[in-house]
C-alpha cells in the first residue's frame, strides 16, 4: 500500500535521474568545440512501484538511455588538405591494428608514417584504393599511379624572322655534328651551333624511367623564304661513352635530321606536313637504361614567317616525368587525388562511407568513435554522393552541435529539479518526525 515512505523514494529515485541527466548536460558543453560531435541528451522514465486498488503511484524517475541527436552540424572551412567533412547522410569507416572497425564523423585525418591516411588517433581510414581488388582497405597516400611518363609528341608553333640574312652556303654552312647513337670524333659545340643559327629554342623532354632531357632546336636561315631546323641532344644522354666535354648530336629518323620549313610570300608555310605527320620522327638511344630507343615525334606545322624578331608562341607536348606529391585534393565524391609537382593528378583511391538502419543506437567508445550495436543495424557501405549518403566537403570540418544557449537552459531546469527532488526527503523527513513525536 503506498504511503508517505514512496515520497523519500521518489526523493531518492529523482535525484539520481537528475544527476545523470546533469552529467550529459556537462558532457556536451565539454565536447562544445569536439570535431564531429554529436549533442546527448538523457530520456527520463517514471517509476511504478506497485498499484492498490484503483490508487497507482509512482515512486520517481529514471534515466533509461541516452541518445545522441545526429543532427547535421555547420561545416568550418579550414583550408586544410585532409580536413573533409561530410554533409549529409554517413559516417567515415576506420580500423584499428586489430582489424576493428568503428566509424566516425570526425574528419580530420593525417598521414601516418608509413603513408596511410588516418585518424588523429592513429586508426587507418578505410575506403576502395584505385589499385585494389575492390575491397574496403586501407589508402595510402604513397600509391601513387603516374602515367603520361614518356614523351613521344612535341610541337613548337613561332615566328622566324623574313629579314635575317641567310648562310651563304646554305645548309652547308650549317656546322657538322654527330648523329645521336652514331657518335664520330666531331667537336662542334652548341656555341658554334648557335652561332650559326638564327633562332633557337630548348625544351625538356622525358623518357620512359622519367629522366629529363634537353632538346635544343636550332633554325638555320639556308636561304629566301627557307629555314631548316635541326634537334640536338647532350652526348651525355646517348654516347655509349660520352667524352669529357659535352658535345651535340644530331636526332634524325635514321636518314636525316634536316626539317626544311618553304614559306610563301604571304608568310605561311608552304610545304606543311600531309595528314597531320610530323615533321621529324626522332629515333633517340637514351643511354641510361630506359626502355628501347625513344621515339619523339616532332612537329613545326604552325611556324611562319613574317618581318619580326623570332620568337615561340607555344610548346606543347606529352609525357610529364615522374612527378613528387605537393598536395592532396579530396572530392564531393570522395575521391582522393595527389597533384604531383609535374602538373600530373593521380587518383589514390575513393573514401568510403557507412550508414545504418538506426544511427541513434550507435554505441559510442570515446576518441569521436562509434560502434555497431544489435540495435543500430549492420553497416551498409557505400561512397559519397550514392544513394543516400551525403556529399564530402573538402578543407572543412563539421563542428560539434551541441548548442550552447539551449544546454544552459535544460541546465538550470535540471538544477532546479533536482533541487525540487532532495526538498521532497526533507520534507518528508520532516513529516517522519512529527510521527516519531506523537508517540
Amino acid at each position: 500500500m503506498p504511503s508517505i515512505l514512496n515520497g523519500l523514494f521518489s526523493g531518492r529515485a529523482g535525484l539520481t535521474s537528475h544527476g545523470i541527466a546533469l552529467a550529459v548536460i556537462g558532457d556536451n558543453i565539454a565536447n562544445v568545440n569536439t570535431i564531429g560531435y554529436k549533442s546527448s541528451r538523457a530520456e527520463f522514465s517514471d517509476l511504478i512501484a506497485g498499484k492498490s486498488s484503483d490508487v497507482t503511484v509512482g515512486v520517481g524517475s529514471s534515466i533509461t538511455r541516452t541518445t545522441s541527436i545526429f543532427e547535421q552540424g555547420t561545416l568550418e572551412l579550414t583550408g586544410r588538405d585532409l580536413d573533409v567533412a561530410i554533409d549529409g547522410n554517413g559516417y567515415f569507416v576506420v580500423q584499428n591494428t586489430t582489424g576493428a572497425k568503428f566509424y566516425t564523423r570526425a574528419g580530420n585525418f593525417k598521414v601516418s608514417s608509413d603513408g596511410d591516411l588516418v585518424t588523429q588517433s592513429g586508426l587507418k581510414v578505410l575506403g576502395f584504393a584505385a589499385s585494389g581488388s575492390g575491397a574496403l582497405e586501407a589508402l595510402n597516400l604513397n600509391n601513387v599511379a603516374q602515367d603520361n611518363i614518356l614523351t613521344g609528341n612535341v610541337a613548337i608553333s613561332g615566328n622566324l624572322n623574313a629579314t635575317a640574312t641567310a648562310l651563304p652556303g646554305g645548309v652547308a654552312d650549317i656546322p657538322t655534328v654527330s648523329e645521336a647513337g652514331n657518335a664520330t670524333t666531331t667537336t662542334t659545340t652548341f656555341a658554334e651551333l648557335n652561332d650559326a643559327a638564327e633562332y633557337s629554342t630548348s625544351l625538356d623532354v622525358f623518357d620512359s624511367q622519367g629522366g629529363a632531357h634537353t632538346v635544343t632546336v636550332f633554325f638555320f636561315k639556308t636561304a629566301s623564304n627557307e629555314y631548316t631546323a635541326r634537334a640536338y641532344v647532350s652526348s651525355d644522354d646517348v654516347d655509349a661513352t660520352p667524352p669529357a666535354t659535352a658535345v651535340p648530336r644530331l636526332l634524325t629518323d635514321g636518314t636525316s635530321g634536316d626539317i626544311t620549313l618553304s614559306f610563301n610570300g604571304d608568310g605561311t608555310r608552304a610545304n606543311p606536313p600531309v595528314g597531320g605527320a610530323a615533321d621529324l620522327t626522332a629515333n633517340v638511344p637514351w643511354n641510361n637504361g630506359s626502355t628501347g630507343t625513344g621515339t619523339i615525334d616532332l612537329n613545326l606545322t604552325s611556324f611562319t614567317q613574317f618581318s619580326a624578331s623570332s620568337s615561340i608562341q607555344s610548346i606543347t607536348q606529352d609525357g610529364q616525368g615522374v612527378g613528387n606529391i605537393t598536395s592532396i585534393s579530396i572530392g564531393k565524391d570522395g575521391i582522393v587525388s595527389s597533384i604531383l609537382d609535374n602538373g600530373q593528378e593521380s587518383i589514390i583511391g575513393t573514401l568510403a562511407l557507412a550508414n545504418f538502419a538506426n544511427p541513434e543506437a550507435l554505441s559510442r567508445v570515446g576518441g569521436q568513435l562509434l560502434q555497431k550495436s544489435n540495435d543500430s543495424g549492420e553497416p551498409v557501405i557505400g561512397t559519397p554522393q550514392t544513394g543516400t549518403f551525403g556529399t564530402l566537403a573538402s578543407e572543412s570540418i563539421e563542428l560539434s552541435t551541441v548548442d550552447i544557449a539551449d544546454q544552459f537552459v535544460k541546465l538550470i531546469t535540471l538544477q532546479r529539479g533536482f533541487q525540487a527532488n532532495s526538498r521532497i526527503i526533507t520534507t518528508v523527513n520532516q513529516l517522519l518526525a512529527e510521527l516519531i513525536q506523537l508517540a
